[in-house]
């Protein structure tokens, strides 16, 4: 019984320490900036860059720089009715995770085109509108952009 419990807690850390779930974003993006920093750095192993920033925009990066594990997360403080999020991450089971998260939440899917060409997904439900895109860059990577409708 004790194996079963143990097994069940350590689960469960796994899952709340994945930054690509539609309740983690809902609640990152609608909390206050001031915990910001320790949220992240805290439950996803992301510090604050400010080098990469502008008054606009907090940037963190995960320390962790090999390719699979290395993500950067760009949280636009100055959106229209919230807070939105560019997740630049190198880990596709986590993008498939969380396009599978997204559909069990009851998100619309449709196609999507950016102005350079590049494809991907949308997905729309209520007042969140969520893309997910190839980068077109030589190293494969996807762009998750979450942000609320206009």
């Amino acid at each position: 019984m004790k194996i079963v419990l143990l097994f069940f807690m350590v689960f469960g850390k796994i899952l709340t320490a994945q930054l690509l779930t539609v309740n983690n974003l809902r609640h990152l993006t609608s909390g206050s900036l001031q915990n910001l920093d320790t949220k992240l750095a805290e439950h996803f192993d992301l510090e604050r860059n400010r080098e990469m920033e502008d008054p606009n925009n907090r940037v963190y990066a995960t320390e962790n720089k090999t390719l699979s594990h290395f993500k950067v997360l760009t949280v636009f403080t100055n959106a229209r009715n919230c807070m939105a999020l560019s997740l630049v991450t190198h880990d596709r089971a986590e993008v498939y995770h969380f396009h599978e998260d997204l559909l069990k939440e009851g998100f619309i899917i449709s196609d999507y085109q950016d102005q350079q060409g590049n494809s991907g997904k949308k997905y729309i439900r209520e007042d969140i509108i969520v893309t997910i895109k190839n980068t077109g860059t030589d190293i494969p990577a996807h762009q998750v952009v979450w942000r609320c409708r206009q």
